[in-house]
């Protein structure tokens, strides 16, 4: 394998810094940008020498970046003969990817066609068969997963603390909870994951799990194995005995998180089942909504739980409108206060309450935290139709709604709401004139298509002294796409736009910008025109260089 390696190697000697250049940028956090870079210098042709090793890094990195179908359609298309050691990795790759899309009989094929066909070494049959392993898992076999598992500990024990977590939290979520007890003894001690095993197998009590979870929460320092594994322990334990206050409490810090909605549901159900043995404690009576209300605000400075809890049940079964639309606000704000600011994003993002049900005050505090948070679709969403909010301008409020569209992806849409803007909008007033220069600088930094046309429609209400940023913009962005009479005449307008300044850096910067793609475009003398006009005015040695440069051109 290694003489096969050299020889390809030399046949393939002047590409290769290529390639360990793209290695190097998807060592350095830049997948993405490696991926961008294989798909420029992989040769076209697949039999072209060092192809194979491309295609390796790009499967490697399809599935990195979670693009698994895209790996799976090019692990389809690999030739049969390429290289053996390049297409064993290449097959791995895609049996990770088959995995993750739940086609576990792929997966397991490509596996096999390592294992049996190509001569594996001893390190690509282990990685071969925990991929068999996953496979079972992905298609919930729980008896074949188990099966295989106890087989691959056989022939490799002891099992490395990681894959000992892998197999235990694997078995959990199939619900084999005294199967993972075969792989205790290879979990991190005090670990989340251990702790819960041992609940799950009845070896502690729901109390001494709570007790050890807690202990490990507050710990100083990020407890090992994460906060919200040890959250989880609390919940699973606190449901095991029957405490609603401390499985809501767990379930909202494992919601108070960016990745996942996943427990929201779950944190409605605690919720709405804590409110009601909350009522029937202070023998109230279902329908008076207003004495439910009285009850949650009585309760805020006892504990912040039950409140919650009685505001969420309001909030989905009140029959008293007014009552109903505003008890999600301070459901809202009481997370807010309490940190748990993602929580309150996810249990509202969901279907449980659709966003025309909330009360305006509610829509526009989950606003402001998913744009805080980085959730511009959500902040779109909850704000869709929304009048300004109090102090707030008009103008100003719909750019912020176009940002967080744009922020989204959604660029028609943005693009739509600047239109809507301009036809009722002459030249913006202060605040929203400054958000719009933000907004503009944004948009041309992102260097996508649909820049163009959201700058363009921004233009008309800038004030004569922003106009000139937005033009220099849209040459940027035209400039990007090779549209280099576009860009020039963006540049040059830009320079033009405001005359009491036509010589200041930003002026003199668009000015060159103008020629050089006016020279790109073919109009040569109009070209020349700019470099001689920056020769006259401009002070700056490096302008003047590129000028008398471009001149010196025949």
């Amino acid at each position: 394998m290694r003489i096969l390696l050299v020889l390809t190697c030399l046949l393939w000697a002047g590409a290769a810094p290529a390639l360990e250049t793209a290695r190097e940028l998807a060592a350095a956090g830049a997948p993405r940008l490696a991926l961008a870079r294989i798909a420029e210098r992989q040769p076209g042709e697949r039999a072209a020498p060092g192809w194979a090793d491309w295609e390796v890094l790009r499967l490697e990195l399809l599935v990195e970046l979670g693009r698994n179908d895209e790996a799976i359609k090019r692990a389809e298309m690999l030739p049969d003969n390429l290289p053996p050691a390049a297409l064993k990795a290449c097959l791995l790759f895609a049996g990770r990817a088959a995995v993750r899309v739940g086609n576990g009989a792929l997966a397991r094929a490509y596996s096999a066609r390592v294992l049996w066909r190509l001569g594996p070494d001893a390190a690509e049959i282990r990685a071969a068969r925990l991929i068999v392993i996953d496979s079972h898992v992905a298609e919930r076999r729980g008896e074949s997963a188990f099966r295989a598992m106890l087989r691959f500990e056989q022939d490799y024990r002891p099992l490395e603390p990681a894959l000992a977590s892998h197999f235990a939290q694997a078995l959990l979520d199939l619900g084999l909870d005294r199967e993972a007890v075969n792989w205790l003894a290879g979990l991190e001690d005090a670990s989340a994951l251990k702790l819960r095993v041992q609940l799950r197998a009845a070896l502690v009590t729901p109390e001494a799990a709570i007790a050890q979870a807690r202990g490990q929460l507050a710990r100083r320092g990020k407890p090992a194995g994460g906060e919200a594994g040890y959250w989880l322990v609390v919940a699973e334990a606190a449901a095991r005995k029957g405490d609603g206050v401390q499985r809501a409490e767990a379930l909202e810090n494992l919601l108070n998180r960016a990745d996942t909605g996943a427990q929201a549901p779950a944190l409605w159900q605690a919720y709405l089942a804590h409110a009601q043995a909350a009522a029937n404690r202070n023998q109230l009576l279902a329908g008076d909504d207003k004495a439910w209300a009285n009850l949650a605000t009585r309760r805020q400075g006892v504990n912040a739980i039950e409140p919650r809890a009685l505001l969420a049940w309001l909030a989905r079964n009140a029959r008293d409108a007014e009552v109903r639309r505003g008890a999600p606000l301070q459901l809202v704000v009481s997370l807010q206060k309490g940190g748990l600011d993602f929580s309150a994003l996810h249990l509202f993002a969901g279907a449980e309450i659709s966003a025309d049900a909330l009360d305006a005050g509610a829509r526009y505090l989950l606003g402001e935290i998913a744009e805080k948070r980085g959730q511009p679709a959500l902040a779109a969403r909850f704000w869709q139709g929304l009048p300004p909010p109090e102090g707030t301008g008009r103008e100003e409020w719909q750019l912020r709604q176009a940002e967080a569209l744009w922020r989204a992806g959604a660029f028609d849409a943005a693009l739509g709401t600047v239109r809507e803007l301009a036809r009722t909008t002459g030249t913006l007033p202060g605040a929203a004139a400054g958000r719009m220069l933000s907004f503009a600088r944004e948009i041309a930094a992102a260097g996508t298509p649909a820049a163009e046309g959201v700058l363009a429609a921004l233009l008309p209400m800038a004030r004569r002294e922003d106009s000139r940023v937005l033009l220099h913009a849209l040459g940027a962005v035209a400039e990007s796409s090779a549209h280099h009479a576009r860009a020039a005449d963006y540049f040059l307008r830009a320079a033009l736009a405001d005359t009491a300044r036509a010589t200041d850096a930003q002026a003199l910067q668009s000015r060159l910008a103008a020629g050089i793609n006016l020279a790109r475009a073919g109009y040569r003398e109009d070209a020349r025109a700019q470099f001689q006009w920056l020769i006259r005015h401009s002070k700056d040695p490096s302008q003047l260089e590129i000028a008398r440069r471009e001149l010196a051109r025949p």
